[in-house]
């Protein structure tokens, strides 16, 4: 949830939400369903994917929310034992992007982004993009 709500007031021009607040409530569906919401409303406005927010285009704030629910989606699905091959035609063009943005960024072990891990070549999608943000790939 506070993803949604911190992408989306960053393209509202809204101070960043809180990460320490309750973002859950008692209804964590529609908790989510009402951050969900506010993101698609931000991010559909005219113009929003050329506006400037310093020096990334609009439509990188879009790219972020999409790479933070592939990757935690993958997180959560792997936790359960469920199946990781989440929306792969989305996760093969998000990968190029997620090089883009994080390649030249530091990676350190225990830090935001590990460095890159081996991943199996006939790995779903969405373990190629895992292990290239430091993410085991078993």
């Amino acid at each position: 949830m506070w993803e949604n709500s911190l992408w989306a007031g960053l393209a509202e021009g809204a101070p960043p939400a809180d990460p320490a607040a309750d973002h859950l409530a008692d209804d964590h569906v529609e908790a989510f369903r009402t951050a969900e919401r506010g993101a698609l409303t931000a991010f559909c406005r005219p113009g929003m994917p050329d506006r400037r927010f310093g020096p990334a285009p609009g439509r990188r704030l879009v790219e972020q929310l999409v790479i933070e629910m592939l990757v935690h989606g993958r997180d959560l699905a792997t936790a359960l034992g469920r199946p990781r091959d989440l929306v792969p035609d989305l996760t093969e063009l998000a990968l190029p992007v997620v090089r883009e943005i994080y390649g030249p960024l530091p990676r350190t072990t225990g830090g935001s982004f590990a460095p890159p891990q081996p991943v199996p070549r006939d790995a779903p999608a969405l373990d190629h993009l895992a292990g290239y943000l430091g993410r085991t790939v078993t």
